[in-house]
């Protein structure tokens, strides 16, 4: 509602002076972004999008192009101002789609008012002493009051360009200008998430941290140290890795031996879903900016996770993206329009709990 009520009048007017039909319109760019849209065909959509963003220009479907023109020069910063909403929203709810990020990523965004605050428990255990007779005579311990976190933030960026016009005929496609912009910030948290966890893990110690490979001769390594997890975190533990990581754990399930069921499986995925009872998760995997030869997530690493822990990775997102654009029609000759979306956040590891890893080497 607040979002909504930012916009100028005739901008509340292209959406009824309705606030849920400015929610509606947004979870319609959203979902037109992700090509999950339901009850409209991706033409449908987009469609819907540009009637819409020609309402908040002045223009309708009968407007010429030089009408549209005009408008956008006179309202251009509102149509940046609709796109930069959301975009907010589609990079947030899309981080809480991911199975990962809902397991091990506690999200704050500071513009819903979140503290950049992020408590850690105290780690220390009591000893039990056995006494005997009556009397209180055992030694007294202090327990502690954990500490107080922040994660430091800093402002990230991306720059594209599309002719508005176009964008406003119906010629180019909305729906693809904010998935390209949400599709690259999302592969950069992505990034910046799993090197996160990678660095930690690589300082845990020899007890948590392993390097070899993974066979036969190191089967009961790897059995201990999910073990060793699940105790240390009195809970489940999962495997997680990407396909080509875990690809070494399902060698080590002998084919033979597995039921039906499972030989099924085999066949028909290529994976188990477990070793020895303990699961194994997928991590998507997905290019770098730009370098198909350059993976997101790291082939040669494994996670032994616990399951039910507080998420010990923290996110805190600024929720204040922008779009800074260039309309000067001197300043490219192609009267392109630039939009360089900006956005803060930072990405940090918080934890007490324990979590393995496992660099594989050949």
């Amino acid at each position: 509602m607040n979002k909504f009520m930012n916009f100028d009048t005739k901008v509340q007017h292209a959406f009824n002076d309705d606030a849920n039909d400015f929610m509606a319109f947004n979870k319609l760019m959203i979902d037109a972004a992700r090509g999950k849209v339901e009850g409209y065909s991706a033409k449908e959509a987009n469609d819907k999008i540009v009637e819409v963003f020609r309402q908040v220009i002045g223009c309708d479907e009968h407007s010429t192009k030089a009408d549209i023109r005009r408008g956008i020069r006179k309202n251009q910063a509102v149509l940046f101002d609709i796109i930069e909403e959301t975009i907010d929203d589609a990079l947030v709810s899309g981080w809480q789609e991911n199975p990962f990020f809902r397991e091990y990523v506690d999200v704050k965004n500071l513009a819903l008012g979140d503290k950049n605050e992020f408590y850690c428990p105290d780690d220390s255990v009591l000893s039990v002493m056995k006494v005997s007779g009556n009397h209180h005579d055992i030694i007294r311990q202090r327990l502690g009051s954990g500490k107080v976190f922040s994660v430091e933030t800093s402002w990230i960026a991306v720059k594209v360009y599309a002719e508005m016009e176009r964008l406003l005929t119906g010629v180019e496609d909305f729906a693809t200008l904010v998935g390209k912009i949400t599709e690259a910030i999302d592969r950069y948290v992505n990034q910046a998430l799993y090197e996160a966890l990678i660095g930690v893990g690589a300082t845990l110690g020899s007890q948590w941290y392993k390097t070899g490979a993974i066979g036969e001769a190191t089967k009961e390594e790897l059995r201990t140290l999910c073990m060793d997890v699940g105790m240390a975190s009195d809970s489940e533990v999962v495997i997680m890795g990407t396909r080509a990581a875990l690809s070494s754990v399902f060698n080590l399930t002998n084919v033979q031996w597995a039921s039906g069921n499972m030989k099924d499986e085999m066949y028909t995925t290529g994976k188990f879903g477990y070793f020895e009872g303990i699961r194994l998760v997928e991590l998507k995997q997905g290019f770098k900016l730009n370098d198909t030869t350059q993976y997101l997530i790291a082939n040669d690493v494994l996670f032994v996770m616990p399951v039910g822990i507080d998420p010990m990775i923290k996110l805190v997102y600024e929720g204040d993206t922008r779009m800074y654009q260039v309309q000067d029609a001197g300043t490219h000759m192609d009267m392109t329009y630039d939009a360089e979306v900006q956005t803060k956040l930072g990405v940090g590891v918080i934890t007490n709990a324990k979590f393995g890893m496992w660099k594989i080497t050949k």
